[in-house]
C-alpha cells in the first residue's frame, strides 16, 4: 500500500484541516462541482489538493491592471 497522500480520502472536517479552509468551504467546493464526494461522506485527497491549489492562485491573481494609460 502506498503512503501517498493523494491516494487517500478525507472527511469533510479532515479535508478542511488539510486544504487550510473552513468545512463551510469544503461543502461550497462540493456544490459547485469542484469536489466529489463518495459514499455521501469522502473526500479524495487527490481532487482536494487540486482544488485548493487552483483556489490559492485564483486569490493570488489579484487585481489587473490599468486599463487606460494616463
Amino acid at each position: 500500500m502506498s503512503d501517498d497522500p493523494r491516494h487517500r480520502w478525507y472527511t469533510k472536517e479532515q479535508a478542511a484541516t488539510e486544504a487550510g479552509v473552513t468545512v463551510r468551504t469544503i461543502n461550497r467546493w462540493i456544490a459547485d462541482g469542484h469536489l466529489t464526494l463518495r459514499l455521501g461522506r469522502y473526500v479524495n485527497a487527490h481532487e482536494l489538493f487540486e482544488v485548493e491549489a487552483t483556489q490559492r492562485r485564483r486569490r493570488r491573481a489579484g487585481r489587473p491592471g490599468p486599463r487606460l494609460t494616463a
